[in-house]
Parts: C-alpha cells; structure tokens; sequence
C-alpha cells in the first residue's frame, strides 16, 4: 500500500494552513495514497502563547478536524492529523492532540501529547510545553483497515519505552508527527526515528514541520518513511511543502520481529 507524510509551514492564520493541508490531501487522493499522514500543529503555529489562546480551535468546534473529516469521505483516505492546537472549556491550557480518520470521515481514535517539550536546547527560544499545554496520560494504538497503528506526537520519540507499549499492543505503523526544531533534527531527528523503527520492528512515518514560524522558530524538516529494519525508504527532498511516499509491506513487520525480538521483553 502506499502511504504519505506530508511536511510543510504552518503559519499563524488557521485558514491558510486548512487551504494547504485540503491541497495535499487533494495530490493524495489524486496519486492512490491509502494513508497519509500530517505533522504536528497542523493547524495552527502563533507567534506567541496570546494568540495561541486566542486562535486555538475550540475542542468541541474545530472547523479544521471538520473539514478534513469530509475530504477523507470526499477521498476514501485514512488521515492522520498529526495534531490539532484546541481550546478546552474549563482550562487555561491548550490541547496537543492527534485524530485518526477513516475513510468515512470517522474519528477512530484520538491521542493527546504524554511528553511536554521542556527545552533549552539553544537556538535563542526557551521551551515550556508544560506550562501552556494539557499532557496525556494514555498510549493509544487503532486497529484500521489497512493496519494496526500507534499514535505518538513530536516529543515522545524521545520516551523508547512507550513505543515498546505500542509494539507490544500489535503497532505495525507507528507515526511520529513533528515539529522539531531545526537544531534537534540536525543532531537527533534520523538517529531517533530510526531508533524506534528498529526497536519496535515497526514502519515509522515521520511528518514534520519544515521552515520559519510566526513565531520565529525554525522546524528541521526531513519528513521520513523508516522500514523495520530501521532503513530510511523516503525522505522531503527539499524543504518544501510536500508529499514523501513510500509503498509499504507490513509482511516486513513480520520478517523484523522474528529475527529480533526485542520488542516482546519488559
């Protein structure tokens, strides 16, 4: 089957960024893509934490989960939005969370961000996740029916033991949507998507982020398809706006997790 990762800049304007995300869902549909695959924020990147109040979609209301529900039914494609920056009702904080679709335009399943970004990894912006966003408490995986997938965002890949969880569980895909800084990925993005290939016997998708923010933030890019025996398949050629396609063979799960079987231990 053929699957997608689709990278580009989310900017500060919510409209803008849903033009972009129906334009690439468009190219998927039109190229036979059974799964494609977004990165984190696909909604919404501010320039600072007052307008990411203001502008956060309200969790019950979001116009941008709407209107990829109805291009996954228009398209007869499962989307994973990587995640979606939403208001809560009762609380201060922001939700980081991620919507697995089918090709109806049902939600299968939803998964908020367990890891906040702590950071201080010098590139001039001080990162403090935990102050501004609600943290998940739950590792999520969805039988789909094209395979069994495990649901992470950004952050997490730097937590082994939860993508073991997700393995254990019967992942066969796990996606790993980013926005990962530029200086991050230009040390630890490939090594840690690899990593969790190789450790779980799983395909990885990597949709990230790629470029300058409103905020002032750049994102490193390098949206990946990593097999199970952890080799890059497809990789952004360019820092573009894209699509990365990789047609994909779950038999090769199969073939990873019996020769190692890491995966299976505590």
């Amino acid at each position: 089957m053929l699957v997608a990762a689709a990278q580009y800049c989310a900017s500060n304007d919510i409209l803008e960024n849903q033009d972009t995300i129906a334009r690439l869902i468009s190219q998927a549909g039109s190229q036979r893509v059974s799964l494609v695959c977004f990165p984190e924020c696909a909604n919404l990147i501010a320039k600072n934490k007052k307008e990411l109040r203001e502008k956060a979609e309200p969790e019950e209301n979001s116009q941008t989960i709407k209107r990829i529900k109805t291009l996954a039914q228009k398209y007869k494609i499962i989307i994973s939005v990587g995640s979606l920056l939403l208001k809560q009702a009762h609380s201060e904080k922001i939700l980081n969370r991620s919507f697995l679709l089918d090709t109806d335009g049902n939600c299968l399943v939803i998964y908020d961000k367990i890891h906040m970004f702590d950071a201080n990894v010098g590139d001039g912006k001080i990162y403090r996740e935990s102050e501004d966003f609600h943290a998940g408490g739950k590792v999520v995986t969805s039988k789909t029916s094209l395979a069994h997938i495990g649901l992470s965002i950004c952050y997490d890949v730097r937590f082994p033991q939860m993508y073991r969880k997700m393995a254990q569980a019967g992942a066969e895909i796990i996606l790993t949507p980013s926005a990962f800084t530029a200086k991050t990925g230009m040390a630890h993005w490939h090594v840690l998507q690899r990593a969790r290939a190789i450790e779980t016997g799983s395909f990885i998708i990597a949709a990230a982020q790629s470029g300058t923010h409103a905020d002032g933030r750049q994102t490193y890019g390098h949206s990946l398809i990593v097999n199970p025996w952890g080799e890059i398949i497809a990789e952004a050629s360019t820092p573009q706006s894209q699509l990365v396609l990789a047609d994909v063979d779950l038999k090769e799960v199969d073939i990873a997790r019996n020769a190692i079987g890491a995966w299976k231990s505590e």
